[in-house]
């Protein structure tokens, strides 16, 4: 039986490899030649843990990590303590929060002259010291979310930051929306887009950063590949699955686990589960875990494999709130390891095998592992 204080009360947990994060890094610097990277810390991490990657990278040298939300900055912020990085903010965010960005130090990406105009005004008229807010000037080459599209907004912007005391001008950036696709059409378009706008006003290459997982991994020659931004690549898995291979060999972080608590023979002709879907054709051994859609198993996962003692072994039934019902290669005592992704024996599952079941996207599946998973990192692989 497994120590059980490594899991939760019900015998799940969710691991996390520290080498298998550093030789992520390691590669994905070495495969591009890059000096810098933003690590992507978003949604805790893509469901990681934000504190442990962050913590993990910055013994590597990161400096730089980015997040979507000021509440996840200010998060970060916390978790990292006295530890020196720049905490970039993804995305759309609240002018109104300027001083809670100014205070934790927290850079947000902007887009507009409004925005700023704003800040500006909450940051004057809280009467805090005269600490500017860095910013990260967002340009929105094709994913239409955020983002100066013209010569005149990138002016009027770019113009504004340079000549307001309130904030420092600290990155600019695009992001791609088919890097990982085969057709490269628009993604060149992007490229060119991006370039015309920020020659426009002369920016340095320096502050460029512009190379997500899917053009770090699949473009490094083809942009400025100086300070990458890259998050689903560093957790191991493939940003452009199922449309490519990875170029490089990356290693899966996480290794989702849970046990046996249940183990009974199931006679022939006898349902489980609600709705009474699945009917044994023969006697056969069935085990319960303890884990369901509300841990982030979902029930379009019915049918998927787990393993079990080096085997593969299927959902049977619906999957409900807090219970999964599998089948077992015979019985099996109390505690018995089920790998739900990760490895057992010569046998695999992983991310994009979830992912391919569920006909979603791996970081579909990651961000969905429930916050009653414990997340315990461990220095080896699994």
């Amino acid at each position: 039986m497994q120590d059980l204080t490594k899991f939760d009360e019900r015998g799940a947990a969710l691991f996390l490899s520290r080498a298998a994060l550093i030789h992520n890094y390691q590669t994905i610097m070495a495969h591009t030649g890059a000096q810098k990277m933003i690590a992507v810390v978003k949604a805790d991490a893509y469901g990681l843990g934000a504190a442990f990657v962050a913590k993990t990278l910055f013994d590597q040298g990161v400096r730089d990590f980015a997040v979507a939300t000021t509440a996840e900055g200010i998060a970060l912020r916390q978790a990292l303590g006295d530890r020196p990085a720049q905490i970039i903010l993804l995305g759309v965010q609240n002018p109104a929060l300027a001083l809670q960005m100014q205070t934790y130090e927290l850079a947000p990406a902007v887009g507009d002259v409004a925005w700023l105009t704003q800040a500006a005004q909450v940051l004057a008229e809280s009467g805090q010291p005269d600490r500017p807010v860095r910013v990260h000037l967002a340009v929105d080459t094709g994913m239409g979310r955020m983002g100066v599209q013209s010569t005149e907004e990138m002016a009027a912007v770019y113009q504004l930051i340079q000549s307001n005391s309130a904030f420092e001008l600290a990155g600019v950036f695009t992001h791609f929306a088919t890097a990982d696709e085969h057709d490269q059409a628009y993604y060149d378009l992007q490229k060119e887009r991006f370039l015309n706008l920020v020659q426009s006003q002369a920016i340095d290459p320096a502050y460029w950063h512009l190379a997500n997982s899917g053009s770090a991994l699949f473009h490094p020659a083809e942009i400025n590949c100086q300070t990458l931004r890259v998050g689903s690549a560093l957790y191991g898995y493939n940003p452009a699955f199922p449309e490519k291979d990875l170029p490089v060999a990356l290693e899966p972080v996480a290794t989702w686990q849970a046990q046996v608590w249940a183990c009974h023979r199931l006679a022939a002709g006898r349902a489980l589960s609600y709705g009474a879907t699945y009917v044994a054709t023969e006697d056969q051994w069935v085990g319960t875990v303890p884990i369901g859609y509300a841990d982030g198993y979902h029930r379009n996962l019915v049918g998927m494999t787990v393993l079990v003692q080096g085997t593969r072994q299927r959902i049977l039934g619906r999957i409900t709130m807090d219970q999964v019902v599998i089948s077992l290669p015979g019985p099996v005592p109390f505690g018995t390891p089920v790998t739900l992704i990760g490895q057992d024996g010569q046998a695999s599952i992983t991310v994009e095998d979830l992912a391919a079941h569920s006909q979603t996207i791996p970081h579909e599946i990651l961000t969905g592992i429930g916050a009653r998973i414990p997340r315990i990192a461990i220095e080896e692989r699994r």
